[in-house]
């Protein structure tokens, strides 16, 4: 049950979040990117849940038929509501397609969320859903929508997934980087693309592929053509630099698990206030410092409560950033991961505190071990100004291979791969 004194609680909490409010009153427009439209809402994962610990650090991308993708979620209030979800499929830049709901779902586009469960013990109190996805007969791409009661217009969130049919087959080629000056801050992934096992029309024009780092989507590229074209294959390889990702760094970390004995990365936390708060240690840029190995969950996070051992017992705590620039920079900097999907805007967007002279953000989140960086929104600055770029970082890359066929209404994912550059070997 929910944590005594819920109540006069609530009425705190709803001061600092924000009360609930109408869909009139709200405005609320349907995003086709990862969002949530109600400050309530928090610490959304959607994975494909095997049943391993390791399975919330998997991208949201799953095959055609099958049923692992798991949304989980928690909702500030006292007490549960209906909510209930929709699906959406799109093409290969989120727009949506022209499938019919009868093309993509075996079922009508409507689903209850029906397994939730009370937080105990906390200071802030929330109700923590869960819902398996049903399958899907069309890959693509896909967002899924949460909404309150029938009202589809009263969007709680939103949530990008990706389902493909490995119709061809993925080749990697090469991995250049650290040889010339720009590719020691760069990192690129040669392919090549293989469709004997499925007839093609017009791969040249139809073919897109999109490449992931890190499974964000603010720096993602899109090819629209091949390198080379010679039978059933379409390599892929780049001599301009013209596909290179920034190589980035290792993600800086914090350790929240413990709220009595706070973990690595921790200055403090106060335990004396309603919710508690952590106080980041401050950090400075890493951009003229060597590069230094160590493991990183490459911008993931995961919750776990250590004090007490259960997860519904993990409370939220206002949890501040602190990063010590010795002169402004040209552009905004935002401290992202995971935990928030790597938003640049203002919920990320660290502010000057005159009295420490120092950046600072405060960020909600719920306990748990949290990868984050800071990134630099500039129209003359690399986003990864302040913390320096490695060809020696590891990082995960997705590579995503789209066609559109002229018959159907929409972009179809006939090919995923997902690889791990600099992996490090335990």
């Amino acid at each position: 049950m929910i944590n005594t004194g819920i109540s006069t609680l609530f009425l705190f909490c709803s001061l600092l979040i924000g009360s609930k409010i109408s869909p009139q009153q709200s405005g609320k427009k349907l995003l086709y990117e990862d969002a949530t439209y109600e400050e309530e809402i928090r610490t959304v994962l959607l994975y494909p849940n095997s049943g391993n610990p390791g399975d919330v650090f998997l991208s949201p991308v799953d095959r055609v038929g099958s049923r692992r993708l798991t949304l989980e979620f928690d909702d500030l209030v006292e007490a549960h509501e209906q909510y209930r979800v929709k699906l959406i499929h799109c093409n290969r830049d989120w727009t949506p397609s022209g499938l019919r709901t009868l093309d993509y779902l075996y079922d009508f586009n409507e689903f209850n969320i029906t397994q939730y469960e009370y937080s105990t013990d906390t200071k802030i109190g929330y109700i923590h859903y869960t819902f398996r996805l049903p399958p899907v007969k069309q890959s693509g791409n896909y967002l899924l929508v949460a909404y309150r009661g029938s009202d589809e217009k009263d969007i709680i969130l939103t949530k990008r997934f990706m389902i493909y049919n490995q119709s061809v087959s993925i080749e990697i080629l090469s991995n250049l980087n650290g040889l010339t000056s720009m590719k020691r801050d760069n990192q690129q992934i040669d392919f090549k693309i293989n469709y004997e096992d499925i007839e093609l029309i017009n791969p040249l024009e139809r073919i897109r592929v999109v490449l992931r780092q890190n499974q964000q989507w603010y720096n993602a590229i899109t090819i629209k053509k091949p390198s080379f074209f010679r039978n059933l294959e379409l390599e892929y390889r780049f001599f301009n630099f013209e596909n290179n990702f920034s190589a980035g760094n290792e993600y800086r970390f914090f350790d929240m698990r413990s709220l009595r004995y706070p973990g690595q990365n921790i200055e403090k936390v106060d335990l004396l206030v309603r919710p508690s708060k952590a106080y980041i240690m401050t950090d400075g840029p890493r951009i003229y410092q060597a590069y230094a190995q160590y493991d990183d969950i490459n911008g993931n996070f995961y919750i776990q409560n250590q004090d007490t051992g259960g997860s519904s017992e993990s409370d939220y705590l206002y949890t501040k950033f602190s990063l010590a620039l010795r002169e402004p920079i040209g552009g905004t900097i935002h401290v992202v991961g995971k935990m928030n999907d790597y938003k640049l805007d203002e919920t990320t967007q660290l502010t000057l505190d005159n009295r420490t002279r120092t950046y600072t953000n405060t960020q909600l989140l719920k306990q748990g071990f949290y990868n984050y960086k800071y990134v630099v929104k500039s129209d003359t600055l690399n986003y990864n100004y302040l913390e320096g770029n490695h060809f020696e970082t590891e990082n995960q890359y997705e590579i995503f291979v789209y066609y559109s066929p002229p018959d159907l209404r929409g972009d179809l994912l006939v090919g995923y791969s997902e690889l791990t550059l600099n992996e490090r070997l335990n």
